[in-house]
Formats: structure tokens, sequence, C-alpha cells
């Protein structure tokens, strides 16, 4: 039991166990968007193209994107927590 008498109970492990598996399943999913385009596309045109670059930057901007994805959802969830 918690200090604070408004502060709701801890939650089981089994639930935070599920939520670590959701943050890690959105990295995950964002992480193989971005691999896909820093080394998939970049291969297409040879090295030095066009799209080399622009799969560069893509995935540099999907890996940043799953992270914030990621954080966003932390966020949200501790609110959620403190609401109930």
């Amino acid at each position: 039991m918690s200090l604070d008498p408004t502060a709701s109970d801890a939650s089981p492990i089994a639930e935070y166990i599920e939520e670590g598996a959701r943050i890690a399943a959105i990295i995950l999913v964002w992480g193989v968007i971005a691999a896909f385009f820093a080394f998939v596309v970049t291969d297409f045109g040879g090295p030095g193209g066009l799209f080399a670059d622009i799969g560069a930057g893509l995935g540099w901007a999907f890996s940043l994107t799953g992270l914030l994805n990621a954080v966003l959802y932390i966020c949200l969830r501790t609110v959620d927590h403190y609401r109930r």
C-alpha cells in the first residue's frame, strides 16, 4: 500500500509484463519499417543514388518516430493509471 491515500494499489505483475510487451511491439514494428528503408531502399539505384539518401533519411525518421511513439504510449498509460 502506498503512503499517498489517493493513489491506487499496485497492479498485478502480469499487467506490467503485458504493458512491456506492448511497448516492445511498438518499437519492433517501427524498427522493422526503419530497417526496411535503411537497408533495402538504399540498395535501389546503386551507391550514392537518390534512393540511398532517401532510404537513409526515412530509416532515421521512422526509427525516431517509433521511439517517440513508445514514449508517448508510456506517458499516456501513466496518465491513465493516475486518473483511475
